[in-house]
């Protein structure tokens, strides 16, 4: 009796070590198992790359090309505000603003978005050409970085990833173009990209030394439509007068 006894405390004891190693190794699995639920949530937590392009077959082949170098993913919108309208949807860690072959409307409202885009999100712009003018009006406006096509691929990727670690770029070709009097760097805001045709079509006349009365005629618009046009051009030039819109333009 006393062995059986013994036998069952042995089998009893051996049930309950069984028992708490099992109890042990459950917490384990569940521990393992939570941390694998954080690191795919962190996982799934990484910053995209948002592509702004708003000709869907060009969009697509800037995202497939840039997908095949990123590891982070790489989404799409027709225009900024698009995005900003679903920045809380995804989070996003670098914008990419296309203006490759952008007419001079494009370009302006592209860059008007742009500098309304108060996200906190560095934004680069993708041009056709290194264009001193539109690299400069893009920083201006807001981007941290300009990329012209005419760049090797591999150097384009690695300015995506320098300005994603807070630096600014734009080709050495910007930083060493002098004004007319060669002495220092251009401020005007640069004609082409900041201003509408119709805006152009003003400064041109002013250029002319027409009068508000005698343009209003020329381009068959009202006299009032004129001196806003006029209002907008010194304000996007910075200029003071008329004199100054026709120097710096």
């Amino acid at each position: 009796m006393c062995n059986v006894g013994s036998s069952n405390v042995s089998v009893t004891l051996t049930l309950v070590g069984i028992v708490t190693r099992g109890t042990q190794l459950s917490t384990n699995v569940e521990v393992v198992a939570e941390y694998c639920g954080s690191q795919a949530s962190s996982v799934k937590a990484v910053a995209a790359v948002a592509v702004i392009e708003g000709r869907p077959f060009l969009r697509e082949c800037i995202r497939r090309s840039m997908q095949s170098a990123l590891s982070a993913s790489v989404v799409t919108y027709a225009t900024l505000p698009e995005l900003g309208a679903q920045l809380n949807e995804a989070p996003i860690g670098l914008v990419v603003l296309s203006l490759i072959e952008c007419t001079n409307d494009a370009c302006a409202t592209a860059l008007k978005d742009l500098s309304e885009f108060a996200s906190g999100h560095p934004v680069i712009a993708l041009a056709s050409t290194n264009d001193m003018d539109l690299a400069r009006a893009a920083i201006r406006c807001g981007a941290k970085g300009y990329i012209p096509v005419t760049m090797g691929f591999e150097i384009a990727i690695e300015v995506m990833r320098f300005v994603l670690a807070g630096g600014t770029y734009v080709p050495p070709d910007c930083l060493l173009v002098t004004d007319r009097q060669g002495d220092r760097a251009s401020t005007a805001f640069p004609r082409p990209y900041m201003l509408t045709n119709r805006e152009l079509s003003v400064v041109r006349a002013i250029q002319q030394g027409k009068s508000n009365k005698i343009i209003a005629n020329e381009l068959n618009m009202g006299l009032s439509t004129v001196k806003v046009h006029v209002r907008n051009v010194m304000r996007k030039l910075n200029a003071r007068n008329r004199t100054e819109v026709a120097m710096k333009t």
